[in-house]
């Protein structure tokens, strides 16, 4: 059987990890032999602790009821400190505050107050109370008072060891200099800077506490509208408050929500400033309301057939056209789909009378010629093996775009059985292919290159990498990717990794070869994490082959599963 100490310290090294949910489990098992032992002075001491983490966690009335019960210990043995009973006090008073039960959260932090302050005691756990007290204070909008405190705090901690809390309290002077009437000591931002210093010294940039300094940092940014400052910000704090609270916690949602809100706001000050111009999409939804007018008053006998939409090749299709576009190929067009007995029946007519259309250009094609073009086969591919036979981009090209009508509705069908992605054996097997092509290309083949002093292979190898490093990306999305000088931008926009792409990617390519490896191992370490949290792996080992391997055990079809993939 673990000891109590094991335990504990098996559950302090899950919280130097920011990992609150993870100890609870070690801090109950200790709470259990407290109990077997008869040992209340340690019982009182875990079971504070224990109150911490679930009240951490959002559980307030489980964290009060171990607060209560060692507070029974407590008043059982009189030989126990007053320092003792205040802290159980603090701990008590800032559940209830968490709970936003502010008239119980003050009763208690003011009588722990009271015994530190008769005793003389400015210990460390006094600094606590004072930022507990504070941060009452604040939630209260009493910020005056919550101010006096926190400077309180920090002057005695500034001359301590206690250098986590001081960055702490640091933050929380932050967030109070806001509200305050008077000026404060030093202007907001500094306060920020100090608290980040101290953390990335003494718990890594990996911790949810500097998470938080990241985010008021963007905060303050968007004050001084740093716009593009503030979004970088929220973009490093996302996946630390992710890996540590998971994408359901309200922190990771906080976060998110801050950076779409800066990214918005960005995009639409871009737009304001930019002469105003129709993208193709736009036409062709226009052309296509005159087209579907004409066709019904004009041709009625097809009407009921008819499917117009703009797909296929071209920028305007992904809704990257702009004004670098329309130097070639670019017009207000939109696409005319029948059935294949419709279009050999009213072809030639409907030639004569789209030729010269003052509306725009009216591209006439059956459904069943689009799609063998792009994917092979009239009604699209079906099958597993169909499905392997056709590239990614050309996927992506059958089903991008808009349709704008579709009366008959076979387009449609077609489109949205495509758009259900691979079938999932497939999907795995691709995913595994892209996972060896990585380990290959970045993990083994440029660190070589690179001591043999073959910068050209090294740069083949690195474009290798990034290349199948955005296919596996698409992926693991379920969407298709375009064709390559397209699949950058693609890729930035997909919700899973898609930022890591955004700032990653430029990061690996604009450093010099030799500086390449970390990248590269943020880069892989990331994309082990999305297959991790989709229960496509149990590895933690970082070299991508085994990664694949773990795919490969994943799927379904016994002849798939045992072929090689390192073959596509």
């Amino acid at each position: 059987m673990e000891s109590i100490q094991s335990l504990l310290q098996q559950a302090h090294a899950l919280w130097r990890q920011g990992n609150e949910q993870g100890m609870i489990e070690y801090l109950e098992k200790a709470i259990h032999l407290c109990r077997l032992e008869h040992d209340d002075k340690k019982l009182i001491e875990i079971l504070n602790e224990y109150s911490g983490s679930l009240r951490n966690v959002g559980r307030y009335d489980e964290a009060i009821a171990a607060i209560n019960e060692s507070l029974q210990i407590f008043e059982k043995n009189k030989t126990y400190s007053p320092q003792t009973y205040a802290t159980i006090l603090i701990n008590l008073g800032n559940t209830f505050r968490e709970k936003k039960s502010y008239f119980e959260a003050e009763m208690y932090l003011l009588k722990a107050k009271e015994i530190f302050q008769s005793m003389g005691d400015t210990s460390y756990a006094y600094i606590g109370l004072l930022n507990n007290l504070a941060l009452l204070y604040q939630d209260t909008n009493n910020y005056d008072a919550a101010h006096k405190l926190q400077l309180e705090a920090v002057h005695l901690l500034e001359s301590t060891e206690y250098q986590v809390p001081l960055a702490i309290s640091y933050n929380n002077l932050y967030e109070i200099s806001k509200h305050i009437k008077e000026p404060s000591e030093l202007s907001p931002e500094i306060y920020l800077d100090k608290a980040a210093y101290i953390l990335q010294r003494e718990v890594g940039t990996s911790h949810p506490m500097y998470a938080a300094i990241l985010n008021n940092r963007a905060d303050y940014e968007i004050n001084q509208h740093h716009y593009d400052e503030a979004l970088q910000l929220y973009r490093e704090a996302l996946p630390i408050v992710k890996h540590n609270y998971g994408i359901e916690s309200q922190a990771y949602k906080s976060v998110q929500q801050n950076l779409e809100y800066v990214k918005d706001l960005i995009e639409t000050l871009q737009q304001s400033s930019k002469p105003f111009r129709k993208t193709g999409l736009e036409l062709g939804r226009e052309l296509s309301h005159y087209v579907a007018q004409d066709v019904e008053l004009n041709l009625p006998d097809i009407s009921p057939y008819i499917c117009l939409a703009l797909v296929g090749t071209g920028s305007e299709c992904l809704g990257y056209d702009d004004a670098v576009s329309e130097d070639h190929d670019f017009t207000k067009r939109c696409q005319l789909f029948l059935p294949d007995d419709i279009y050999k029946s009213y072809k030639d007519k409907l030639i004569s009378y789209f030729t010269n259309y003052s509306q725009g250009l009216v591209q006439l094609e059956s459904i069943s010629q689009f799609y063998k073009r792009y994917t092979l086969y009239p009604e699209g591919p079906q099958s597993p093996a169909e499905y392997r036979r056709i590239p990614q981009d050309l996927l992506c090209t059958a089903t991008n775009g808009e349709v704008f009508l579709d009366n008959l509705g076979t387009f449609t069908n077609i489109r949205q059985r495509l758009l259900t992605y691979y079938p999932e054996d497939i999907r795995l097997r691709k995913i595994a292919y892209e996972l060896n092509q990585l380990a290959q290309s970045g993990q083994y083949n440029l660190p070589r290159m690179l001591q043999r002093g073959d910068t050209v292979a090294a740069q083949l190898a690195l474009s290798q990498f990034v290349n199948h490093y955005m296919l596996a990306v698409h992926l693991l999305n379920k969407s298709y990717a375009p064709f390559y000088k397209w699949i950058y931008r693609h890729t930035c926009n997909l919700p899973i990794l898609g930022n890591t792409v955004k700032y990653g990617i430029p990061d690996v390519l604009n450093s010099s070869l030799n500086d390449t490896k970390h990248h590269i191992d943020h880069l892989c370490n990331a994309l082990i994490q999305e297959l991790q949290s989709h229960a496509l792996s149990n590895s933690s080992i970082d070299f991508l082959t085994y990664q694949a391997k773990e795919v490969m055990q994943r799927i379904q079809d016994q002849a798939l599963r045992t072929e090689d993939s390192w073959v596509e």
